[in-house]
């Protein structure tokens, strides 16, 4: 199992559409980064750039073929935005170490680095590629 699902405080919103085959978490492509200062909190909606090796029937029906995952860190304690493009794809890391969630967003045109209490999965969704 991937290191990142071991993170999650419900791994099994993502488990119960890719089964016992997580995607990895690189090349995403990051359309909404959000801070709230209640929590605080970290709110990121992203596309995954893996589908389930079997589409949930649904979305299959309906054409939808890239898995969409909205995740929150709560608790937030440190967030570092660098930069931020209108093309944001990058590989993304989320580690638990100890009682913190670690995260990182990074390439040549994405750089978010941050520590959380705790990462969930808010929403996962499916849409079709442009």
């Amino acid at each position: 199992m991937l290191e990142w699902i071991g993170a999650l405080s419900n791994p099994q919103r993502v488990l119960a559409v890719y089964g016992g085959e997580p995607p990895a978490l690189g090349a995403v492509y990051i359309h909404e980064v959000c801070l709230n200062n209640e929590g605080p909190s970290l709110r990121i909606r992203f596309d995954l750039s893996e589908p389930p090796k079997r589409l949930p029937e649904k979305w299959r029906r309906d054409g939808l073929n890239v898995v969409q995952l909205e995740i929150l860190f709560g608790g937030l304690e440190k967030i570092e935005i660098g930069y931020f493009s209108t093309d944001p794809v990058c590989d993304f890391e989320i580690r638990k170490r100890g009682t913190e969630v670690h995260f990182a967003a990074d390439s040549d045109v994405v750089r978010l680095l941050g520590v959380a209490k705790a990462v969930t999965v808010v929403r996962i969704s499916a849409h079709a590629e442009w």
